[in-house]
């Protein structure tokens, strides 16, 4: 427990600065804004690139733990989306609930498996982040685009926004790279190393300077509805089909933390832009970051 306590708590302390930061410092909330575009187009880009560029895909049983997440956080999107018809929650809200529920930040996330598992767990987590993530984007852009744009103008919407995201062309091209043994080259191997060192301190305090919790209580059913898909649906589904599979232990636990980890902080602009619930994304991100300080230990410490 002690153990577990120095590895984790400089992730959350992070985060903790992040919010100091931006009450005390650096007030203007344009400027994060900035250093949150830096963080989502530039800094996590590269760094997935590197990771995915050199990973020996063959020492890991990379089918087997697809389905595990795949398959666990398909049965979270149809939780979220049944119970939100079900509770008449809006169209617009209901999107910011599918976010909650299924999206994770892959920052504390590869930050926690990093720390537990070294170098092995860096990489665990690049093949998380490339099988989950690009899925993910490309679900939960479907969906938002397909609920939210006028009769007609979805599919077109949803080209253009995968067209234009930069963590599933940086997936593409380290696996390309991967594919043809180009992922040591000297100079950019070392460039996207020295830039991927600095994402996640710089991802970490953006998510704390972007906590804010107003207006719970006029939002609490899809509040819940989203932390029961993050919190039990999720990380239980891959659990079971993590054993179903025989997924090694180290894998099992990695990948279990990205399905518990909060909702990511790039489901907010994306609400906003895309026409969803914004200041009800806000509030689950919020939420859901301050609650896995305390699940995300609690998980661990039952999995071990």
């Amino acid at each position: 427990m002690t153990n577990l306590i120095f590895l984790i708590a400089p992730i959350f302390l992070i985060i903790l600065l992040g919010k100091v930061l931006h009450i005390i410092l650096i007030k203007d909330n344009i400027v994060w804004d900035y250093v949150n575009k830096l963080a989502y187009w530039v800094l996590f880009p590269c760094l997935l690139f590197n990771k995915t560029s050199v990973i020996d895909l063959g020492d890991f049983a990379v089918g087997s733990l697809s389905f595990a997440v795949l398959l666990g956080f398909s049965f979270t999107i149809l939780f979220a989306y049944a119970l939100g018809k079900i509770y008449k929650i809006t169209p617009a809200s209901l999107t910011s609930v599918l976010q909650g529920a299924g999206r994770h930040n892959a920052f504390i996330a590869l930050a926690i498996v990093t720390q537990l598992f070294g170098e092995q767990g860096a990489m665990i987590g690049a093949i998380i982040i490339a099988i989950l993530v690009t899925f993910t984007n490309i679900v939960i852009n479907t969906m938002l685009a397909s609920m939210l744009s006028p009769k007609g103008a979805g599919n077109a919407r949803i080209i253009s926004e995968l067209k234009r995201n930069p963590i599933i062309i940086a997936i593409l091209i380290g696996l390309i790279f991967n594919l043809f043994g180009w992922g040591n080259l000297p100079i950019l191997h070392e460039f996207t190393a020295t830039i991927g060192q600095t994402t996640l301190t710089v991802a970490l305090l953006c998510v704390g300077a972007g906590l804010r919790i107003n207006g719970v209580g006029n939002k609490i059913s899809p509040l819940i509805i989203s932390c029961i898909g993050k919190f039990i649906i999720f990380p239980g589904s891959v659990y079971l089909l993590g054993i179903y599979v025989d997924l090694p232990h180290a894998v099992i636990v990695s990948a279990i933390i990205f399905a518990v980890s909060p909702a990511g902080a790039s489901s907010y602009p994306l609400a906003k832009l895309m026409g969803g619930d914004a200041p009800l994304m806000a509030t689950i991100i919020s939420v859901q970051t301050l609650l896995s300080v305390l699940i995300i230990p609690v998980v661990i410490i039952l999995l071990n």
